[in-house]
């Protein structure tokens, strides 16, 4: 019953997605139905931060939370019947296959360094999980975590900068979670961006940080944003952030005063605005599908393209243009294999499962000329797995996909993906295996364009917990909802990666490194 039950809910999926989408596949031209004000609040630097940061701490006005609830964009009950379903089929035993020897054949990118242990748990104020995220620029990396803002040197992985978002942004009304940390290389800035939780049912903060050089411990433009634009309760979640050559790219999942998914927003905001400390207005577009993966895009494209994994056999794209600096949206469809949601990562030693999620894309895709790459955790043989794809965005198809695994008994999932002008790849993701003992990793891998179609490695491991991780000795633990891997601006055959690990049963850490061809 459990199987035929999982059929049903991608039938309805797959029903209300065609829906959406015209005989033709393609929808009609979607207009911006609001705006959203960016604000400039404050210029700052991260020395008067950390001053501010010390007087909070102090004084214990710094707000967190102790979990930070995962939404799915899915009726809540058939995603927990779903989830349920998969966890009771999931396989912990080795495949009876082997693995192929194509795979083994190929050599993805190695350990560059430094190896730089992350901020803790009890660094970033105690909230759970880390949402560890991050980007690498000319000479800094910078990690973004649940609920703190570090800095290190690329050269010798000593952190030069420690302070929380509180501080950062200046806020304290709230808690601020999903923080996310994007470094523009066209135009060497550094966006740095978070949400607060709703300080009413007509107020919920948006924050965004633009440096104003290449150098992330330097000054920053801050601006706020009150993203409850309808004043009815709404929950803006799970933000994600892109650029192109015109706007900084912004998108949410929106939940309704009953926590209900009510659809997913799109907010453009002038870059030339925010990057020179003006106050903007971002076009707004509403009632998109999610979760809605924004692109970080490397050339100087017309378009700049989005997707979603709502609906089980398709991806949803969406196709932003301009016409007079005005932007516009149209909706299509991409075929893809089928698949479902993936149970639980299974750990040695404990019952408690790690959370893999509802399938969605966790992290900014890469667009490059038609070439899209993106990765998600499906359902592969009763085992969480990432999935990724390099889409065509001109023909609206899948050039090559594949998936990818740790060994053939591992628990795989929560990947991130990105790629450089050549078309080489990189992605990292967490992984563990009961049977061989294994827990929590930190895992990389990757491709070079010149490998065979369809092809990722299963990797390396750049670290392997000690332990299992069951901080409330629940059924399954909240696991970083993203991992990020980032270009180097300062040689495009190397990526930087940041991710989740696990101090001690109860306490989250983080673990950084380059990798490179």
């Amino acid at each position: 019953m459990r199987k035929v039950y999982c059929v049903f809910v991608v039938a309805q999926f797959v029903l209300a997605g065609l829906a959406f989408i015209s005989s033709s596949g393609e929808a009609a031209k979607i207009k911006p139905s609001a705006t959203i004000n960016f604000e400039l609040v404050a210029v700052r630097t991260l020395d008067d931060m950390e001053a501010d940061d010390a007087a909070l701490q102090a004084s214990g006005k710094i707000v967190e939370s102790t979990i930070v609830p995962f939404r799915p964009t899915m009726n809540i009950g058939d995603y927990k019947a779903a989830k349920a379903a998969a966890n009771a089929n999931a396989r912990i035993t080795v495949d009876k296959q082997s693995e192929t020897t194509a795979k083994s054949a190929y050599a993805p990118p190695g350990y560059v360094g430094p190896d730089i242990e992350g901020v803790t748990q009890s660094e970033a104020g105690g909230a759970r999980p880390p949402d560890t995220h991050g980007a690498v620029g000319p000479d800094h990396f910078a990690e973004i975590t649940n609920s703190h803002y570090d800095v290190y040197r690329k050269s010798d992985g000593v952190r030069v900068k420690s302070v929380s978002l509180a501080s950062f942004f200046g806020y304290t009304t709230q808690s601020i979670f999903d923080p996310r940390c994007v470094y523009d290389s066209t135009e060497g800035r550094w966006i740095v961006a978070s949400p607060a939780r709703r300080e009413s049912t007509t107020v919920q903060r948006q924050f965004i940080a633009v440096s104003k050089t290449t150098d992330p411990t330097g000054e920053f433009y801050v601006y706020s944003a009150d993203v409850c634009h309808l004043d009815n309760g709404d929950f803006w979640d799970y933000p994600q952030f892109g650029v192109d050559n015109k706007s900084i790219l912004i998108t949410a999942n929106i939940f309704a005063s009953d926590s209900s998914y009510s659809g997913s927003d799109l907010c453009v905001v002038s870059k030339g605005s925010l990057y020179s400390g003006k106050s903007a207005s971002g076009k707004l577009f509403t009632q998109l599908d999610g979760t809605l993966a924004p692109p970080i895009v490397l050339d100087n494209s017309k378009k700049s393209c989005f997707v979603a994994t709502s609906y089980f056999t398709q991806i949803i794209l969406y196709s932003l243009t301009y016409k007079k600096s005005s932007p516009r949206l149209t909706k299509s469809a991409i075929p893809i294999t089928t698949y479902s949601l993936p149970p639980g990562a299974s750990q040695p030693g404990t019952a408690a499962l790690l959370d893999t999620l509802d399938a969605r894309f966790v992290n900014a895709s890469t667009q490059n000329g038609n070439s899209l790459w993106q990765a998600h955790t499906i359902n592969e043989n009763d085992r969480p797995t990432p999935r990724w794809y390099e889409f065509d965005i001109s023909k609206k198809t899948v050039t090559q996909s594949g998936t990818f695994n740790a060994s053939s008994a591992s628990h795989d999932w929560n990947a991130s993906i990105a790629a450089n002008k050549k078309g080489d790849v990189f992605v990292t993701w967490s992984s563990t295996d009961v049977t061989a003992g294994t827990n929590a990793q930190v895992r990389y891998s990757g491709r070079r364009k010149t490998d065979t179609s369809g092809i990722i490695d299963g990797g390396s491991a750049l670290f392997t917990s000690s332990t299992y991780y069951a901080p409330s000795g629940g059924s399954v633990e909240r696991w970083g909802d993203y991992s990020a891997v980032t270009i180097d601006p300062s040689n495009t055959s190397r990526a930087w990666i940041v991710n989740e690990k696990i101090n001690s049963t109860s306490q989250w850490g983080s673990r950084i490194t380059c990798i490179g061809y």
